[in-house]
């Protein structure tokens, strides 16, 4: 597909009115940070299953101003040193961070966006009702988040109203107050006096000094670009960065069939949970050396199966509790984001006169909640060159990775990429789901490797979004794989 003169860019996010407003906010002249923005805090009011106010994650950016791609880390940090600590509220000052380095149009434009979705009510998309479904019973313990979103004990349907005056009343001092409010001012003393009557410590000291972290993408260097990974974790950050790493170097994904490329992808994760789960740095030298151990006949490692469970899941079921969003402009900014509460509706616990769910320290582990992002760019000319996304769970590592690789190694069409069936290895249980389009004969080569191979509905979502000579750049030829395995919505936005 080419996109020619006037391209404003494009977004994509798994639940629609989070895109709808990112694309308005490109459409307005707004650059793909303030995009992001406005993704995260409205996904706080459409879809606080998996995001809010509370939440942690990490940022990818693409500057084509400084030729640099660099991440903005916001990771779990523990409240305080009580064995009852949450999570500190880290991401609204990511995103201040994020805004003031690459925004365009002024913060408050873009918090109330998601203030009035929250304040006036809209209807509940298919994706919140799906987590709901799914993942609805964390809040049965909390009366508030129980009778907003499971009144008389049955979730809210797709389509059923839903009104947070609460949350929006917290977004509206955000918007009013500025951001520091929630870390130094009078919100800050309300989250603390509301996490402890909900059972939680907060150090108010430790509030008060939470910061984001800005860092330099390092360890991935690829066909002259720069890849950098995004993750709400720093063990899912780790295991993304090995795995993807890993296979470029080994540069096996073009060779072989479709059983081998299951068979790279499910050594590749492996090996990548072993390293995220040590204090071993991912430096290039280090994905170097891990390469050579991918190839050839998998060899199992009982031993490790409790960290292989931990890391990879034990089945190929959607999780709610995480997502993952991006935004490119015309500019050639990119900027991937993935976030999470560390569970379904994260402690399942709200702050009442905030209406915002505290998220644990640690995030459940398992088949618990995973998101990802990737932004790929040309250190050397400036230019962004991809972006890609992949949520549900666990399993979501799987579906991000095959896209970019099935597009950028193999060269398929990226129109073509997402009616590919994807897999994912479940390490726990030395399983590899495949979906319903996938091959007999690929079942049969992977059992004959020594794989168990289980059938799944779907893995999970990847989108991807490709302008092969680069942005920015006078005559623009990109194109977009927008998921159909999922509920949320991509836009390129262009005008002739």
């Amino acid at each position: 597909m080419d996109l020619t003169e006037g391209f404003y860019g494009t977004v994509v996010a798994e639940e629609p009115r989070a895109a709808l407003l990112a694309r308005d906010v490109l459409v307005d002249g707004g650059s793909a940070a303030d995009a992001a923005v406005t993704m995260f805090f409205a996904l706080s009011a459409t879809l606080p299953s998996s995001v809010g106010v509370t939440a942690s994650g990490s940022c990818v950016v693409h500057d084509p101003q400084s030729k640099t791609v660099q991440r903005l880390e916001f990771l779990p940090r523990p409240s305080s040193d009580a064995p009852n600590a949450t999570t500190l509220p880290l991401a609204p000052r990511a995103m201040f961070a994020l805004h003031a380095r690459h925004g365009t149009t002024p913060l408050g434009e873009l918090i109330i966006r998601a203030e009035r979705i929250a304040r006036f009510g809209a209807p509940v998309s298919r994706a919140l009702a799906q987590e709901l479904i799914e993942d609805g019973g964390a809040v049965a313990g909390d009366p508030n988040a129980a009778a907003l979103y499971r009144p008389g004990g049955r979730p809210l349907a797709q389509g059923a109203e839903l009104s947070q005056v609460v949350l929006a009343a917290t977004l509206a001092r955000l918007r009013s107050e500025g951001v520091g409010t929630l870390y130094s001012g009078a919100l800050g003393r309300a989250f603390v006096e509301g996490a402890a009557a909900a059972g939680y410590a907060v150090d108010p000291d430790r509030l008060r000094d939470a910061l984001p972290r800005w860092a330099p993408i390092t360890e991935i260097e690829h066909d002259n670009h720069l890849w950098g990974v995004a993750a709400p974790t720093e063990a899912d950050l780790r295991l993304a960065q090995a795995a993807l790493g890993m296979i470029l170097e080994s540069g096996d994904w073009a060779d072989g069939d479709d059983a081998a490329r299951a068979h790279l992808l499910a050594a590749a994760l492996g090996e990548a949970a072993l390293l995220a789960g040590t204090n071993t740095a991912i430096t290039p030298d280090v994905l170097r050396q891990a390469a050579s151990r991918i190839t050839g006949d998998r060899k199992a490692d009982s031993a490790n199966q409790p960290l292989l469970a931990a890391m990879l899941g034990t089945s190929s079921g959607h999780r709610a509790g995480a997502t993952s969003f991006f935004a490119v402009d015309s500019r050639g900014l990119g900027v991937g984001c993935a976030v999470g509460l560390g569970a379904p509706f994260g402690t399942g616990r709200t702050i009442p006169t905030l209406g915002v769910f505290l998220a644990p320290v640690r995030a459940e582990a398992v088949n618990g909640p995973g998101a990802f992002s990737l932004i790929v760019g040309n250190q050397n000319t400036g230019q962004f060159h991809m972006a890609a996304s992949g949520a549900g769970g666990r399993r979501a590592i799987s579906s991000m990775l095959e896209t970019v690789l099935d597009h950028w190694v193999r060269r398929i069409r990226i129109d073509d990429v997402p009616a590919l069936p994807h897999s994912h290895y479940a390490g726990g249980i030395n399983t590899i789901f495949v979906e319903p389009a996938t091959d007999a004969s690929v079942v049969g080569s992977l059992r004959q490797r020594g794989y168990q191979v289980a059938p799944a509905e779907t893995i999970a979502t990847g989108h991807a979004f490709r302008c092969v000579e680069g942005l920015p750049r006078r005559e623009i030829r990109c194109g977009v794989a927008k998921d159909p395995r999922s509920s949320g919505l991509m836009f390129f936005e262009f005008g002739g």
